[in-house]
């Protein structure tokens, strides 16, 4: 379930949004902490970088990010992705982009829309699913997530979009999650693909996301007090 307090309003991509995910570590880069071994390069490198933000204040690129024609595409056919989705699935209540953060914890996330199922009979929580959409303007890329059936094939081909929708549902406390790929110009019956992810055929590895929660957190505090100290 999702707390109605830790859903954000602030717009994406704003200055607020920025602050909001500054230290925290978020779904598109969870992946880096899921490695055969905790503590991989990759990991430590996520780690020293939100560190680095915390202590300094200032956010910077994690890499030499920069948008091209490719993330300009995916900016421009997510929205008509979002309401495919909404079609298939005849949606009533889809929120998008909205900034999930619970202050007390060292994570956040956005997904490119939450389907609200309902209010839990507390009046705080919502029931909830995940959504996570890419566009891969190339053929060579979509193709191969339009032939995936599954989470396990899914998993073969990208861990990183992988970990990422399972852990938008970590944060957003869903037993069910999508991921979706779409392509504008291949025919409608090809143009895209819906995979459903749920929580308990995929214990194993929730569980597993958790426990390297719990150590990111744990390695996160380390490095900051050793940062901090004399």
């Amino acid at each position: 379930m999702l707390h109605i307090d830790h859903i954000s309003k602030v717009q994406i991509y704003s200055d607020e949004w920025q602050l909001l995910r500054r230290g925290k570590l978020t779904s598109s880069r969870f992946f880096t902490q899921m490695g055969e071994k905790p503590y991989t390069t990759g990991a430590m490198t996520y780690l020293y970088h939100k560190v680095g933000e915390e202590l300094t204040g200032h956010i910077c690129a994690e890499d030499e990010q920069f948008e091209d024609e490719n993330t300009a595409w995916g900016n421009t056919y997510e929205p008509e992705a979002i309401r495919l989705f909404q079609k298939i699935k005849n949606v009533q209540y889809l929120a998008t982009q909205k900034l999930i953060h619970n202050p007390n914890r060292r994570f956040s996330s956005t997904p490119d829309a939450i389907w609200i199922h309902g209010v839990c009979q507390n009046q705080v929580e919502y029931n909830v699913s995940t959504l996570e959409v890419k566009c891969p303007r190339k053929f060579h890329r979509f193709i191969p997530f339009r032939r995936c059936k599954t989470p396990a094939e899914l998993k073969k081909i990208s861990p990183m979009f992988y970990w990422q929708t399972l852990d938008q549902m970590w944060n957003c406390g869903s037993a069910i999650g999508y991921f979706m790929v779409y392509h504008p110009q291949f025919p409608e019956q090809a143009n895209h693909r819906i995979i459903e992810c749920r929580k308990m055929d995929l214990w194993d590895d929730f569980k597993l996301l958790e426990e390297r929660k719990v150590l990111a957190e744990k390695k996160f505090d380390e490095i900051k007090a050793e940062m901090l100290a004399a």
